[in-house]
């Protein structure tokens, strides 16, 4: 009896080891529920004669022609940091957010409209790929940042170009650096009209672009780019 006892014992303590270790390695695999992010976003194109067209949600390789439109919504469920980039037809990268005296940071609620008010960006007589680099992250990226804020002070062509380099290996450097995180979920939200909450003066009164929002939640960073077909 003495020895069934123990040999029992052991079992059990050998058993209770063997949960504890499972457990604690699922914990430490599993991204901190604090780092993640969640917000809503739309990416829409007015097409079509001004007063006579039609709103459309723009994805990877869409095609636009020269005077169709662009405007980005973003609306996030935490405070996060968020940046959007651009690069023409001709290769000439531009910062869009944030701006010069603005912050990256955005709070919870905050409903952003790039550009602001009745503002939309306009495709002009340059055929070609045009892209559009969307993140958000719960942390703020210091040297995407500084590279930026230097990029906009440049004047030489020669300079731009290298800039612009280095800001295109940064983005493929947080990608591949977030790459192990478990993928983000996005799923389109049904809007009957504009999102909820009260609308604010920066809204746009013109096209809405906001029933095409997407609800995305991501392991603290979210990365996309949208690649435009000029035409």
């Amino acid at each position: 009896m003495r020895n069934f006892m123990g040999s029992l014992f052991k079992r059990i303590a050998v058993l209770l080891a063997v949960i504890f270790i499972t457990s604690a390695a699922a914990h430490a695999q599993t991204p901190a529920g604090k780092s993640d992010i969640g917000f809503l976003y739309a990416f829409g194109a007015y097409v079509g004669p001004q007063g006579k067209g039609k709103v459309v949600s723009v994805q990877n390789e869409t095609a636009l022609s020269a005077g169709d439109r662009l405007k980005l919504f973003f609306e996030p469920k935490n405070d996060q940091y968020f940046y959007l980039l651009h690069i023409s037809s001709q290769g000439e990268l531009t910062p869009l957010f944030p701006g010069q005296i603005q912050s990256a940071k955005v709070a919870a609620g905050t409903q952003l409209f790039i550009p602001a008010g009745n503002n939309w960006f306009e495709l002009d007589g340059h055929p070609g790929q045009e892209k559009f680099f969307l993140i958000a992250t719960a942390e703020r990226l210091d040297r995407l940042e500084a590279l930026c804020a230097r990029h906009t002070a440049l004047t030489d062509k020669a300079e731009a170009h290298s800039s612009t380099d280095a800001i295109l290996d940064e983005i493929k450097r947080l990608r591949q650096k977030h790459n192990q995180l478990s993928a983000p979920a996005e799923k389109p939200v049904r809007i009957g009209g504009s999102v909820r909450g009260q609308q604010p003066s920066s809204a746009p009164t013109g096209p809405d672009i906001t029933p095409l929002a997407a609800d995305v939640t991501a392991p603290g960073f979210f990365s996309r780019t949208f690649s435009i077909d000029h035409r």
